[in-house]
């Protein structure tokens, strides 16, 4: 069986950012923002992750499919790898 970490997200408090966590927003990171398919600002947070079954229980194809038929809603822009990979690394240590 294949397994997805997840890392949670929020669209909450997004001005604040504690160790561990990143933001994608609008203002800031326009083409990350668009290239991850989300609605709102977003930070998530690698202190919180889980380790979910990739199955169509946690992962299911989105209405409309605007990506074809697979469970994503967008990608990780490379403009954005360096922020999250720090966010990473500060709670790897």
């Amino acid at each position: 069986m294949i397994f997805v970490s997840v890392a949670y997200g929020t669209s909450k408090k997004t001005d604040r950012l504690y160790s561990g966590e990143f933001r994608i927003a609008k203002v800031e990171h326009p083409a990350a923002y668009v290239s991850a398919g989300l609605s709102f600002d977003t930070k998530f947070d690698f202190g919180k992750t889980l380790d979910l079954p990739f199955n169509d229980t946690y992962f299911s194809v989105p209405p409309h499919a605007p990506n074809g038929q697979i469970p994503k809603l967008g990608t990780l822009h490379p403009s954005m790898v360096r922020i999250a990979a720090a966010a990473f690394a500060a709670v790897t240590k």
